[in-house]
């Protein structure tokens, strides 16, 4: 336990109060909530974990957070004026730390995630998904809804949209259907995305991350770094300045690869 807290006090020390320049910001129109389900090992079809996971639309651009991943980053916003032991003991986990931004105007994505204690971000051309439109129709939430079906990053998958809200979007990085995703899900039901709610919005909504520094990469970059940080995180943490103990990262390691022997089934299969 006591090394566990060393890591998330680290973590907010370490934070870079500073701003990043991905900051499209537009009036909103929509928030949807999705219920991601998953199952991180291949062979483990007991233990499906889930989590919620928040897409909030504009006329310009999306922006995809795990729920717990925007409660903790609210939290950290308030940070002088919160108990350092309050944040440890309450702090949200999620299991996924990263943000999607499309920007419809410009046809990109813009992808950060945490790795270590920094924040890494690249841009990227809109993922071309070659969707293929069924006859089938059901209903979800009082929406009727239509079947797609697709093959994405090594995975083949059954989306079910409703051109009643006609914005060409949906969970994760998954677009470019006749209307909004409310569900979709792999062949082998490994990931599962399932709308809960639809809630008209008109908030105004900054993408600008008021919490970290974004260090710009390539994607090839991340993919490496990513890796690199799955099977030795010590290698990525004694860096700008801080030290850490040698059990603490010894200790860090010997998870890291207990982890990475388990999770066998990223969403991802290919690049």
């Amino acid at each position: 336990m006591k090394l566990k807290l060393t890591f998330i006090m680290m973590f907010i020390f370490s934070l870079n109060i500073t701003h990043s320049q991905n900051n499209l910001k537009d009036t909103l129109k929509y928030e949807i909530i999705y219920n991601l389900s998953y199952q991180e090992n291949k062979e483990d079809t007991i233990n499906i974990k889930s989590e919620e996971m928040i897409l909030k639309i504009s006329k310009n651009f999306s922006y995809y957070i795990s729920s717990n991943n925007l409660k903790l980053r609210n939290m950290l916003n308030g940070l002088q004026n919160t108990d350092e032991t309050t944040i440890i003991k309450s702090r949200p986990k999620s299991k996924f730390l990263f943000t999607i931004i499309k920007d419809y105007y410009n046809d990109k994505i813009i992808f950060s995630d945490r790795i270590g204690l920094d924040i890494y971000s690249f841009e990227k051309q809109t993922n071309k998904i070659d969707w293929v439109l069924h006859s089938e129709e059901t209903e979800i939430l009082g929406y009727k809804c239509k079947k797609a079906s697709a093959s994405f990053a090594g995975r083949d998958y059954i989306a079910w949209y409703s051109t009643e809200i006609s914005i060409s979007d949906g969970p994760y990085k998954f677009q470019g259907l006749p209307g909004l995703i409310f569900s979709i899900y792999d062949t082998n039901n490994h990931y599962k995305f399932n709308i809960l709610s639809v809630k008209n919005d008109n908030t105004y909504f900054d993408t600008k991350d008021e919490i970290f520094n974004h260090i710009k990469i390539s994607e090839k970059e991340y993919k490496e770094l990513k890796r690199k940080y799955r099977e030795k995180p010590s290698s990525m943490l004694n860096s700008g300045g801080m030290t850490f103990p040698k059990e603490l990262l010894d200790k860090g390691d010997q998870r890291a690869k207990e982890k990475l022997k388990y999770e066998n089934n990223p969403l991802e299969l290919e690049d």
